[in-house]
């Protein structure tokens, strides 16, 4: 006997429960730090990979991933070694391993250029060295940490030897990069005038220039901002932010931590291209809108470079904005401002009429109607906005402007698929014909952003097959649902009606009949679709997990067994049609996996026959291997020493079901038969959260399961009800007395349930109305234990009161000794 009820309620090992938290329990959680919801890929622009790290994220820059140990090169380092492998005539592994060594130091490099008689070039390297070695070095905390003084280098002699050797060679793969050093080391100095000098007199004449001059360009740009002239180090930063890859990253820092954007910086540029650069570099900085920006860009340059990628970057930006709600808004973006945070999101709406506008605008415009890019973003806008005709008249604008951007394409049929399904209330075979294709090219994607449009496509349909309201999964403000039938209507656009006008008449709602046995076949497919455990594998060993993903052992959970066997139905059916084939194929479903969930999801409803017929066309070596050999090594018909007496039995769940409907046939033909309604409750109390066998319900357990009142896998009704039974029909008062307090079990799991459920969140409340809550509920509560919670225990006091295993109880289980003692 356990020593109190909360011992009793934990009656299997939980060490194991544990590990099938970690290992198979897990939720969802989001595989992308940049992830938000959002539906346009920034992949769309042209130039988005080159400027990648600054679409738009919640995150410093886009693209980090703390999650992988994998180096990324270094765009500066991969042009440098580049560059020296040509010129000395080696590999570049040959140049990497004495350059930027990951193990034991090398000279292949400077042995090649010996070879040649490049003495020169050995010199230079081993000055270079010598620079790079004492860059960024901070002697005086050295000094400190070492209680030494420390001999800092001599600087000017380097100078002079780098302006020595620039002087004296007339190779220019030299000459520029001693030009470097020199600007370097004035830098270093912090003799920021003489930096700038330096680069006028030695790498400005430079006839030749490579990505070494813009090395020593960032060099003279940050000279310029430590010496206080911040439009100068500006303007500089932003022409090479576009211009200089290697130095791409550098200067997009420098200008997130510049002064504001100041017109006096337009005056420096020396032609319209470089005001279109200024523009489109402060565009793509986090804390402003980028709008204002690309209105400038167009007038200056319809053809820049940079006029798709930041545009996709706004429409990223307000996606977060329109999305999310205020509370949610609340803990993103750490370096935006509350108060900016809600002007961004109040003003959501009206920014995303503004950005339709001008991509409408910009489709039509002579040096930019030739990239379908702005046909699909006004498409996208118009979409959000609900007038679906529109929406598509603009994708077929784009779909017919030739493009090779993949990105683009993918953007394009990602609309296409989500326009198909939007076509009609209900789901028909000319929309079913259209979106498979499409269905089977995004599915099991790693990106969040093709996840969130697959997934939400497949929540529509499902919806939709099953007759039952579509949640728009492309309203305004994550997490407050509304249904479609709410958004369609005869109304005005709304925020687009300054583009559009008036929007044609919506249809009416979807239907609420029932669904037939294949369209609840077709639901089911289409929510497991859409969940994390069908996602593609990553690099991680795991599947790509997002938010827009659903819990496909959830979904499994809340199915009935009446609809599995529809959906095992569908896939016996040897259909001609090609949705169903493919469907089918893209599914995977097998016959082992699909009779184990309707054997799980009958044994949930407690038709053990059915559940027993389902396990028959398993495979018995399934039973032999994990995790039934692990989670199912305790006989389920054995419980706190009740019911049979060798509780190290094995079983199978084929044996557990066939057992379970034999019994309950006996108590069918034997109301009276005390044994077989005692090992009913033991069985079913094992199969259910707190026993010892839930394998049998369940893929997975955890700790932190939301219990479901409703759920009988939870609420252990139908298990009170076979040891009320048991304890009616027991021969002895003994024995009655067992069967009474496993009852009360039962009870007070329930109990223990809705005092969670309760009590949930009130030690968030500040301390005076959180002890006033506190005080209510433990009114109410008692309340609830009196009145219906301890039918039970009054009669263990009451009728089994004279009994031997009452007063073990009263000495051995605490829950019971603090209800007589009326706690």
């Amino acid at each position: 006997m356990k020593n109190s009820l909360k011992s009793m309620l934990r009656l299997s090992n939980r060490t194991k429960s544990f590990i099938i938290l970690f290992l198979i329990a897990c939720g969802p959680m989001p595989f992308d730090y940049d992830e938000f919801k959002s539906f346009f890929s920034p992949e769309s622009a042209a130039n988005e990979a080159k400027f990648r790290p600054y679409n738009f994220t919640t995150q410093f820059t886009y693209g980090d991933n703390y999650w992988s140990d994998e180096v990324k090169t270094d765009p500066a380092q991969e042009a440098n070694v580049k560059a020296w492998a040509e010129y000395a005539g080696v590999s570049e592994k040959i140049v990497s391993e004495e350059l930027y060594p990951s193990g034991e130091y090398s000279t292949g490099l400077r042995d090649a250029l010996r070879k040649k008689g490049r003495n020169d070039a050995v010199e230079y390297l081993e000055l270079a060295k010598e620079v790079e070695a004492n860059d960024l070095g901070n002697f005086d905390d050295a000094a400190i940490d070492t209680n030494q003084q420390v001999v800092k280098p001599d600087y000017d002699t380097l100078l002079m030897d780098a302006l020595a050797k620039y002087n004296q060679t007339n190779d220019v793969f030299l000459k520029e990069r001693l030009a470097y050093q020199a600007v370097k080391l004035a830098s270093i100095q912090e003799n920021y005038k003489k930096s700038i000098d330096l680069y006028e007199k030695l790498v400005k004449p430079l006839k030749t220039k490579t990505f070494i001059s813009d090395w020593a360009a960032s060099r003279m740009a940050g000279a310029y901002m430590h010496a206080g002239d911040s439009t100068n180090a500006y303007y500089l930063f932003s022409q090479l932010l576009v211009n200089a890859p290697t130095r791409q990253s550098a200067a997009y820092l420098s200008l997130r931590y510049a002064s504001k954007f100041s017109e006096d910086a337009v005056k420096l540029c020396k032609n319209d291209t470089e005001k279109a650069n200024l523009y489109a570099a402060t565009a793509v900085l986090p804390l402003q809108d980028g709008l204002p920006f690309l209105e400038k860009i167009k007038s200056l340059d319809t053809k820049n470079q940079l006029l798709e990628f930041v545009m996709a970057r706004e429409i990223n930006k307000n996606e977060y904005y329109f999305f999310n709600n205020q509370e949610t808004l609340q803990y993103g973006f750490w370096a935006v401002d509350s108060l900016k945070k809600v002007e961004w999101k109040n003003n959501a709406k009206n920014y995303f009429e503004q950005l339709l506008a001008f991509n409408l605008d910009a489709a039509e415009s002579e040096g930019s109607k030739n990239s379908p890019f702005w046909y699909t973003a006004a498409s996208y806008l118009t979409f959000i906005g609900k007038d679906f005709k529109k929406a598509n008249e603009l994708l077929q604008k784009a779909k017919a402007i030739p493009t090779e951007n993949q990105g683009l394409k993918d953007q394009i049929a990602m609309q296409e698929m989500m326009l198909a399904i939007y076509e009609t209330p209900e789901v028909t075979p000319k929309m079913e014909a259209t979106v498979m294709p499409l269905l089977e090219r995004f599915a099991r994607s790693d990106k969040f952003r093709t996840a969130n449009n697959f997934n939400a496509a497949c929540k529509i349909l499902a919806a939709k097959y099953e007759g039952l309201p579509v949640i728009d999964e492309f309203s305004e403000n994550l997490g407050e649902k509304t249904t479609l039938s709410a958004t369609k209507s005869t109304k005005s656009l709304g925020w687009f009606s300054g583009c559009f006008g008036k929007k044609d008449a919506a249809e009416k709602g979807g239907s609420s009949s029932n669904a037939s046995p294949e369209n609840q076949a077709k639901a089911f497919i289409m929510k497991v679709l859409a969940s994390y455990q069908q996602a593609k594998q990553t690099e991680y060993g795991g599947t790509a997990s997002f938010m827009s993903n659903t819990d496909q052992y959830k979904i499994e959970d809340s199915t009935s067994s009446k609809t599995i066997a529809y959906v095992i139905d569908y896939f016996s059916k040897k259909s001609t049609n090609d949705f169903d084939k493919r469907l089918q194929k893209l599914a995977g479903f097998d016959n082992d996996y699909l009779y184990m969930v309707l054997g799980r999801r009958a044994l949930s409803e407690h038709q053990y026959v059915q559940a027993a017929e389902a396990w028959k066309h398993i495979s018995p070596k399934t039973w032999q291997a994990e995790p039934f050999q692990t989670y199912l090594d305790v006989n389920p018909f054995s419980l706190n020493g009740q019911g049979d007496v060798n509780a190290k039995q094995r079983v199978t769940p084929l044996s557990f079901a066939t057992r379970m409907a034999e019994l309950s046939e006996k108590v069918k033909q034997n109301p009276n038969d005390y044994e077989s309604w005692l090992l009913l409750g033991c069985g079913s109390y094992n199969m259910s959260y707190y026993g010892n066998s839930w394998i049998l319900l369940r893929r997975g357990w955890s700790s932190m399961d939301v219990i479901n009142e409703q759920d009988d896998y939870y609420s252990y009704e139908k298990t009170l009800f076979y040891f009320d039974k048991a304890m009616q029909t027991a021969p002895k008062p003994e024995l009655a007395a067992k069967a009474c307090y496993l009852a009360a079990a039962c009870q007070q799991i329930k109990y223990n349930a809705i005092a969670l459920k309760l009590n949930d969140g009130i030690y968030l409340l500040p301390d005076d109305e959180m002890k006033k809550k506190e005080a209510e509920n433990k009114q109410v509560l008692a309340n609830l234990k009196k009145d219906k919670y301890s039918t039970y225990f009054n009669l263990l006091k009451t009728k089994f009161g004279s009994t031997a295993y009452e007063d073990q109880l009263i000495e051995e289980c605490s829950t019971y000794k603090d209800y007589l003692a009326g706690k």
